[in-house]
């Protein structure tokens, strides 16, 4: 089977890793308040995904286009030849832009419409924000890996969790399952919480919705069963006609009472990230999906109880 490329980082003196945000005093991805780091890079392309400017393991160029002029100061700065104007619109070829290195255009951009979708930061400053935040958490707070996947970085990830796990913070990952185990292996020893996403138990399905098969996932997710000590939280992004069907919803729980587990997060789809396709002039197609209604998220949940599995609808967790 053929794994995905690893992100490494070799200096372990101050590892650094590319993230795309940092959102503080969320109350959803966790126990308590948190403090959610965002990381670049991701196994996986969803076609719902909702951060799609963390797909890249490279940081890429964002067009607000609301903020552009067409000065063109831009283009003579490209130096990929990959931007121009047509029709009195910016249009950036981004195979071109993706080899770029030297990022000028956006440091001579001074409307601020062009800017990069993540940055580079050490693990020594990464620290220095939790640090900083965790006044705010609360006796349960902590905080929680996402993007992206968290994995995938996986020198980086290791060693912020292990400085968390010392200072005695509480630490959670949001991840796919699409990675190595021996990933898993490097740092669930200082983990204490996991939301592994099932996004559907067909591999076919799966592969045509996120470019990758479901099997490594799904081996990830028993092994994690059997080896993780602390608490493993199934999320379900619900797609209403992709894998909201009886059949996919049976699946899912004969998967999860199989390996010995009990707990699912169900996230109803929403288009809150379309825009961001636009600055990174892609095409997002869950916009051809409906959102799911409050009958069928009901009826699911009720599914799932049923069979002796707790079920959390969204925001609706007993974290």
């Amino acid at each position: 089977m053929q794994l995905p490329v690893m992100i490494l980082n070799k200096n372990h003196s101050d590892t650094k890793g590319y993230i795309f945000d940092i959102q503080g005093l969320s109350v959803h991805d966790g126990p308590g308040c948190r403090t959610l780091i965002f990381l670049n890079g991701c196994t996986l392309n969803c076609f719902w995904c909702s951060n799609p400017e963390g797909i890249s393991r490279k940081p890429l160029p964002l067009h607000y286009s609301s903020y552009c002029i067409t000065c063109g100061k831009c283009i003579g700065n490209c130096s990929q030849n990959a931007i121009s104007i047509e029709n009195e619109k910016l249009q950036i070829l981004r195979q071109l832009c993706a080899e770029c290195e030297k990022r000028s255009c956006i440091d001579e951009c001074y409307t601020n419409a062009l800017r990069l979708s993540g940055y580079e930061i050490t693990v020594t400053k990464l620290f220095e924000i939790i640090s900083r935040d965790r006044q705010y958490w609360g006796s349960k707070g902590g905080i929680t890996l996402t993007g992206g996947e968290p994995l995938l970085q996986i020198d980086f990830s290791k060693e912020i969790l292990a400085k968390c796990h010392e200072a005695y913070i509480h630490t959670a990952i949001e991840t796919c399952g699409n990675v190595p185990w021996k990933n898993f292996q490097d740092v669930i020893s200082y983990i204490d919480w996991i939301f592994f996403d099932l996004k559907h138990l067909t591999s076919e399905e799966h592969k045509n919705a996120t470019k990758a098969s479901n099997t490594l996932i799904l081996e990830n997710a028993k092994r994690l069963s059997e080896e993780f000590s602390g608490r493993l939280v199934f999320r379900l992004p619900l797609i209403p006609n992709f894998n909201d069907s009886n059949e996919n919803i049976d699946n899912t729980i004969t998967f999860i009472r199989k390996i010995g587990q009990k707990e699912i997060n169900i996230l109803p789809l929403h288009h809150l990230g379309r825009e961001k396709y636009q600055m990174l002039g892609s095409v997002y197609y869950g916009g051809n999906f409906p959102l799911p209604t409050s009958e069928n998220l009901r009826s699911i949940e009720k599914k799932f109880k049923e069979s002796g599995i707790d079920c959390y609808l969204g925001g609706e967790t007993p974290f």
